[in-house]
This record gives C-alpha cells, sequence and structure tokens, in this order.
C-alpha cells in the first residue's frame, strides 16, 4: 500500500493534497478536484476517514480551519505531474516512510485512520427516490419524478458518478429507475431492476435487503442502489446492527442515500451521501 504525498516549496514540507472548496462546491466533489489537481493522479473515493482541525496564526488574528479526509484509489497511479509554485514535487511513499515523512498532526490523524481499517473490497451507494411527481392520477408504481425531483436526480448523479459505479440496481418503481438512471448513463452501466428493494417486499422480509446488498458487495468495486425510502433507513440500520457500526441518525429523504463501505460482506463505514 502506497500513499500520495506532495511537496510544498512555500512551506517547504511535504503533506497529503488537499485544497479549499469553490462557492456551492460539494466536499466530495472539492476533495477529489483538489487531489487531481495537485498530484494529476484522476481519483475515484472510497470512504470518509476523519475530519481534522486545527489553527493558522495570522497577524490579524487566528484562523480555524477544518480539513475533511477521504481514502481514494486511482486506476492511473503514474498519470503525468507537472511541477508549480504550488507543488513541487508528487511522490508515492509506502505507508511506514509516509507516516515518518508526513509529519503534521492532521496528515498523522488521517493515515491513523486509515490503517486503522480493513481494506475498501466494494462501495455500495444507496439512495431513496428523488421528489416524485404529487399531482398523478395512475398506480404508485407508475408515478415519475416531479420536476424538482429530476433535478435532485441529475445533481445525485454527479456526485455518486465520482465513485464510478460499475453496476446499477433499482426498485421496481418509475421513479426509483428514473433517480437512478442518470448515473447509470453517466457511467455507461447498466441498470436492472430488483423487486427486493420494494416496499412491498420490505415489508413482508425486512431483512432481504441487507442480504442482497453484501451479495452486491462481494462482487467487489461499487454500485449504485436505489431503493423505496423505508427500506434505505432500515437496510441501513440493520447492517450497522449486524455488524457492530453505531448511526445516531438513518432517516432518509428524498434524493438522499448513503454511502456504504465493505470489506468482502462486512460493513466497515457508513456515511450519509
Amino acid at each position: 500500500m502506497e500513499v500520495a504525498a506532495v511537496w510544498r516549496p512555500r512551506v517547504g514540507n511535504w503533506s497529503l493534497p488537499k485544497g479549499k472548496l469553490d462557492d456551492g462546491e460539494h466536499l466530495l466533489t472539492a476533495a477529489c478536484r483538489e487531489v487531481e489537481e495537485e498530484t494529476g493522479v484522476p481519483v475515484i473515493p472510497q470512504m470518509w476517514l476523519c475530519r481534522a482541525a486545527y489553527v493558522l496564526p495570522n497577524p490579524t488574528g487566528d484562523v480555524y480551519k477544518t480539513v475533511d479526509f477521504w481514502s481514494m484509489r486511482t486506476e492511473r497511479p503514474d498519470a503525468g505531474f507537472v511541477a508549480d509554485e504550488e507543488i513541487g514535487e508528487r511522490r508515492w511513499m509506502p505507508l511506514p516512510e509516509a507516516f515518518e515523512t508526513l509529519t503534521r498532526p492532521r496528515d498523522q490523524q488521517a493515515l491513523k485512520a486509515f490503517t486503522a481499517l480493513p481494506a475498501v473490497t466494494a462501495t455500495v451507494l444507496l439512495v431513496a427516490p428523488a421528489e416524485i411527481e404529487p399531482e398523478f392520477d395512475g398506480p404508485d408504481v407508475a408515478r415519475p419524478l416531479s420536476r424538482r425531483g429530476r433535478e435532485q436526480a441529475v445533481r445525485l448523479a454527479a456526485l455518486t458518478a465520482l465513485y464510478r459505479p460499475e453496476r446499477a440496481l433499482s426498485a421496481t418503481g418509475r421513479a426509483s429507475v428514473q433517480t437512478v438512471e442518470p448515473v447509470a448513463r453517466a457511467v455507461r452501466c447498466e441498470l436492472a431492476g430488483d423487486s427486493v428493494f420494494d416496499a412491498e417486499a420490505h415489508g413482508r422480509s425486512p431483512a432481504r435487503a441487507g442480504t442482497r446488498l453484501r451479495e452486491v458487495a462481494s462482487a467487489g468495486g461499487c454500485a449504485i442502489v436505489c431503493a423505496d425510502p423505508e427500506v434505505v433507513s432500515d437496510t441501513v440500520a440493520i447492517l450497522a446492527d449486524e455488524d457492530d457500526l453505531a448511526i445516531a441518525d438513518v432517516s432518509t429523504r428524498t434524493g438522499q442515500g448513503w454511502v456504504l463501505s465493505l470489506a468482502g460482506q462486512r460493513l466497515i463505514g457508513v456515511e450519509r451521501l
């Protein structure tokens, strides 16, 4: 296992890549963008690790900062790098060397959080359908997304596409299918329906959806799954309870979801998307 580190000439130290948010930018989008800008390496996020807080002394008053760290992987570790005034060098370091070289407390905190976990072998993005059309004269299974719901689905696709899902599954309702279609098109993966994620099937056997997600995870890589809202909340709670993860609030609103990180079939991390 190796870690990408960068040399910052202005301050004269090695550090993990990081950067600042653009206006209105999602934290994860910014993290992926900044890592690629500083290292030249295109990345695929895995799981959130920690939030580090620190203070920068300033003549006009101390500046308080926070940095969110994620583990990420890449399929192009040898991607080209161009040095500039901000980043003078990129280097892949084995973990022992990274611990010795990246001495700032925030980098040490991120490295310790990373090494404390087993390797992530699968990511499941479990999302609820976006807002449905309230004025629809027909069966619930055929109820489409509202205009706002379609906009939610597009925003959700932009975020979930960062994970590059290789498979897409959906409850059989029209709204669920429409929610996950934009990301399936964006990453060019096949979308399949699965009634185990329907509310009706869930009511008969609440544990089935979680079992199915573990089966999906056993294939490795990343999958996105859209399930009825009550199925999402219950399944996150059931999986977390089975694998001894504490989650204070599993409520899931329309168009929201979760990043489930697994080692084999064992859930090791849960992050609200």
